[in-house]
C-alpha cells in the first residue's frame, strides 16, 4: 500500500480523506531513500546519515559504515542502551555504538515509520538544527509505504514509577493514547520552570513539537567541552541562554520551546520499545537517563504491560494518514 499526501487531502488506494483521521494500523517503512548531513554536536565531526527502507518486523537499525572489522549493526532497542552523557546511546554485543539517536528516533516514531535502516559514517547522528523538523520534512518527501503485517503497541496496565537522587521522578500509567506531562526546572530565568501537557498525534507533533530545538545554559558549555562534549555545538544547532537572555538571533521559536524539546526527546527514547506506547508519562526534571530508567523498570515488570496488535478499531493517531492540512505535498 502506497500513500500519496497532497496539500489538502490524503489519497490512499483511491480513498480521499479531507476531514478527520484514518487510523494507520499496518507496519510502515519509507519509499525513497534519503540522506541528511551535518555536524555531530558532541564530536564536532561532519556526519552523513542515509535512511533506507527495511523489511517488515525489522525495526529501526543503525549501521556504522566507518566500522569494518566488527559487527556494525546496532538495533534500536531499550536492551541495547548504555549510559551516556547528554544523549541517548545504543551498542551491540561487540561494543560498537551510536550516539545522539533521539531526534531521529522521535521523528520516525511520530511519522509512523516502524522499519528502517540508517547508515551512518561516524559515531553519532548529525544534530542538524537541533530539532527534528528537518528529519520530519525529509520523511515527508521520502513517502511512506504500508507493509504486510499489523503493527504492535505496548499497553500499560498499571502504574510504574521511579525516583532519582536529584529529586527527579517519573511515572507511567494506563491511557488510551500516548500522553506526556513534563515539568522542567532550570536555575537560569531564560528557561526557569516550564510545563507541558501533551497528547500525541502526528499532526500536533509536526506543528508544535518538531521545531523545538535542544538547549543549554551558557555556564554549562565550558564544562561540557572540558568533558569532551559539545564540540560541534553552535547557535545554529542549539538554543543557548545566559542569565535570562536568549543568545540566538531571532530568539525562541515558541515561548515554551525548551519543555517542548524535552517532549521530543522523550518520545524518541520511548520508541526504543520498538512500538508505540499507550500510556501517560509524567515526569519532573525529565531527561534521557530518567526516561530510560523508567523504561527499564517498566519492561522488568511483566505484569505492568501487554503487547497487543494494532487494529482498525484501536490505533494511535500516528503516521502519514494523520497529517495536518498544512503538510507539504509529496511528489507521486
Amino acid at each position: 500500500m502506497i500513500c500519496i499526501i497532497p496539500r489538502h487531502s490524503l489519497v490512499c488506494l483511491g480513498i480521499i480523506l479531507t476531514k478527520g483521521f484514518k487510523l494507520n494500523y499496518l507496519q510502515s517503512t519509507i519509499i525513497e531513500p534519503f540522506s541528511l548531513s551535518g555536524v555531530g554536536v558532541h564530536t564536532g565531526r561532519a556526519i552523513t546519515a542515509r535512511i533506507e527502507p527495511s523489511d517488515t518486523n525489522s525495526g529501526i537499525c543503525f549501521w556504522r559504515e566507518d566500522i569494518h572489522e566488527q559487527n556494525n549493526k546496532i538495533q534500536a532497542h531499550i536492551n541495547n542502551t548504555v549510559s551516556a552523557l547528554l544523549c541517548t546511546r545504543i551498542e551491540n554485543n561487540d561494543g560498537v555504538g551510536i550516539n545522539t539517536i533521539e531526534h531521529f528516533m522521535s521523528a520516525l516514531f511520530a511519522m509512523g515509520i516502524d522499519n528502517a535502516n540508517i547508515y551512518v559514517d561516524g559515531p553519532e547522528m548529525p544534530i542538524l538544527d537541533g530539532s527534528s523538523e528537518l528529519i520530519v520534512k525529509a520523511l515527508l518527501k521520502a513517502g511512506q509505504r504500508q507493509q504486510k503485517y499489523p503493527a504492535s503497541y505496548l499497553k500499560i496496565l498499571k502504574e510504574v514509577s521511579i525516583i532519582n537522587e536529584n529529586g527527579a521522578w517519573a511515572r507511567i500509567n494506563p491511557s488510551s493514547n500516548l500522553e506526556l506531562s513534563l515539568h522542567i526546572d532550570f536555575p537560569d530565568p531564560g528557561i526557569g520552570q516550564q510545563k507541558i501537557d501533551y497528547s500525541f498525534t502526528t499532526s500536533s507533533y509536526i506543528e508544535t513539537i518538531s521545531p523545538a530545538r535542544t538547549f543549554c545554559m551558557l555556564r554549562d558549555v565550558e564544562n561540557m567541552q572540558h568533558a569532551g562534549l559539545a564540540k560541534g555545538g553552535t547557535l545554529e544547532n542549539a538554543v543557548v541562554v545566559d542569565n535570562g537572555k536568549i543568545l540566538n538571533e531571532g530568539g525562541l521559536r515558541m515561548i515554551d520551546e525548551c519543555v517542548r524539546h524535552k517532549a521530543l526527546d522523550c518520545m524518541g527514547d520511548l520508541f526504543l520499545t520498538g512500538m508505540p506506547i499507550f500510556g501517560k508519562i509524567e515526569a519532573f526534571r525529565p531527561g534521557h537517563a530518567l526516561t530510560l530508567k523508567l523504561l527499564h523498570t517498566l519492561m522488568a515488570d511483566k505484569s505492568a504491560y501487554v503487547v497487543k496488535t494494532i487494529s482498525e478499531d484501536v490505533a494511535p493517531a500516528r503516521g502519514f494518514v494523520n497529517l495536518p492540512k498544512s503538510a507539504a505535498a509529496i511528489p507521486a
